[in-house]
């Protein structure tokens, strides 16, 4: 066994517990979630319906979602904010940990006092990470999927339009429910990234955790706040969730954006190894 996948399954056996605990808190929010479908989808129109732009913005009303539909109701209630925002709080805590959290505690240097170098230790803790938000994403969307039938939400229903006319809205299936977590996934390793970048430069776990925080709530602020000014348009380029919201890809599948994060996610893998491996350890 390499001293790199030694020190990868390590972390993930320490982690255990915790992403147990991550994995079940997500399954009863999502369980949760779908179980009020019956009883508020056909309400949910006129419950969100009348909200100001911002509102919209915050609930990822755009045109045509209906929420009294299945996937319109998935995406306000659960997709457009819920499951991207828990893993992204996952992300940050493992991406922040991964690193500048052993640094803070001490711990690092003994780990790499042994026969591994700094290099294995950067590319396992940032495996080690990736790994635990992709399991927890899995298994949410496994979790989502059976709900499906169970819930009412793989049935068409139909629809009241604003003019008087209805039409018929698909039931979700299993290809949305892998759109969508494989869209929320992306922005939370974006993130997840990122918490390792600062945590590799700086060795503090805190200013990771800071840090990473800062850019994804400040990304969500610039989009909620542009829905009311055009003025901030521009800025929200820097937004995942300009893309994210925008592009509904639980509803309207991927597209080519889903792939930024991963980018972001690889430079920042590239850039926090070169720090880290240039510079000294910092002291407790």
């Amino acid at each position: 066994m390499s001293a790199g996948f030694a020190v990868y399954r390590r972390w993930l056996r320490d982690r255990r517990l915790s992403t147990f605990s991550w994995t079940v808190g997500l399954i009863i929010m999502i369980v949760a979630t779908a179980a009020f479908y019956p009883a508020f989808g056909s309400s949910a129109e006129a419950f969100v319906g009348g909200g100001s732009s911002a509102m919209n913005a915050v609930l990822g009303l755009g045109s045509g979602i209906d929420p009294g539909a299945p996937l319109g109701y998935l995406w306000i209630g659960l997709y457009a904010n819920v499951l991207p925002w828990t893993l992204m709080a996952l992300g940050v805590a493992v991406g922040s940990a991964s690193i500048a959290g052993d640094e803070d505690t001490g711990t690092l240097e003994y780990l790499l006092a042994g026969p591994v170098t700094r290099t294995q230790v950067v590319i396992s803790r940032f495996a080690a990470a990736i790994t635990v938000l992709l399991v927890v994403s899995v298994l949410s969307g496994v979790s989502m999927a059976a709900c499906l039938p169970a819930f009412q939400l793989a049935d068409a229903t139909t629809i009241t339009l604003p003019d008087g006319t209805t039409s018929i809205a698909p039931g979700a299936t299993v290809a949305d429910i892998v759109n969508g977590t494989i869209s929320s996934f992306a922005v939370a390793l974006g993130l997840t990234g990122l918490a390792f970048l600062i945590g590799a430069v700086s060795g503090r776990k805190s200013w990771a955790i800071g840090g990473a925080s800062a850019i994804g709530i400040g990304g969500y602020v610039l989009y909620t706040l542009s829905s009311m000014t055009s003025s901030l348009d521009a800025l929200t380029w820097f937004s995942p969730w300009r893309w994210y919201v925008d592009d509904v890809m639980l509803i309207n599948g991927l597209t080519p954006e889903v792939l930024i994060p991963f980018g972001t996610a690889t430079v920042s893998l590239l850039v926090g190894w070169w720090v880290f491996l240039h510079r000294d350890l910092q002291t407790s």
